[in-house]
This record gives C-alpha cells, structure tokens and sequence, in this order.
C-alpha cells in the first residue's frame, strides 16, 4: 500500500498569512478608533457648515475635537414647517445649547449632546 503524504505547507502558509494580515488590520483599526474616541477630556463631533434634509452633508469640514467643557451640536433652521438646513459642529461653552430663536418667519434651535459623533 502507497502512503501519500500532503503536508499543504504551500497553501496553508498563504492562507494564515492573509489571516495574519486581515487581523492585524482589525487590531490596529480598533486601536486607532479606541485612541480617537477614548480621548480623555474631549469628544468627536461631526463637522458641516451645510446639511441638507435627504441630502445629507455638501460642506463636509469632517470632525472636530473638543474641550472638557464643551459638547457635539447641530443647529437647525425651519421655515414654515419644513427642516431647510442644519449646521453641525462644537460648541464654544454651554451657553450655545439648547438656544430657540424667532427670526421673522424662521425658527432657528440649537441640539447639543454628549457622546462621540451624536450629532449625524
């Protein structure tokens, strides 16, 4: 009786390999996310000068940073009834959440939270 013998080194060493590297992309992704988002004092904030409802974002300025005492916003600007626009980005200090404003047929509110990236 014959004995083959198939020690797929070949194969088997590529497919570990691109297992290696497929993980070692995982790690490395999750420890760069944990180092933005785990920052000690601040947060990430989305960053847009124009948000169109149904459109999403068409000046996209990506993200911000901020201090302890600041926060995530998004100020959004109704006329008659319907969300026209939003605003997103970081607050200076406290005093800029939670604001509603009457211009002459505009309602202009400001929502701020506190969690990374809680204000899409």
């Amino acid at each position: 009786m014959k004995k083959i013998e198939n020690s797929g080194t070949c194969l088997s060493f590529h497919l570990l390999f691109a297992l290696e590297i497929r993980m070692r992309r995982i790690v490395f992704a999750g420890v760069i996310l944990f180092c933005l988002l785990g920052d000690v004092g601040g947060l990430i904030c989305r960053a847009c000068n124009l948000a169109v409802p149904f459109h999403g974002c068409l000046l996209d300025l990506g993200t911000c940073q901020t201090k302890p005492a600041q926060y995530c916003k998004r100020v959004v600007h109704i006329k008659g009834g319907i969300e026209w626009y939003s605003v997103k980005g970081c607050t200076k200090n406290i005093t800029e959440c939670f604001e509603r404003t009457n211009k002459l047929h505009e309602l202009v509110f400001t929502h701020c939270c506190r969690r990374p990236l809680c204000n899409f």
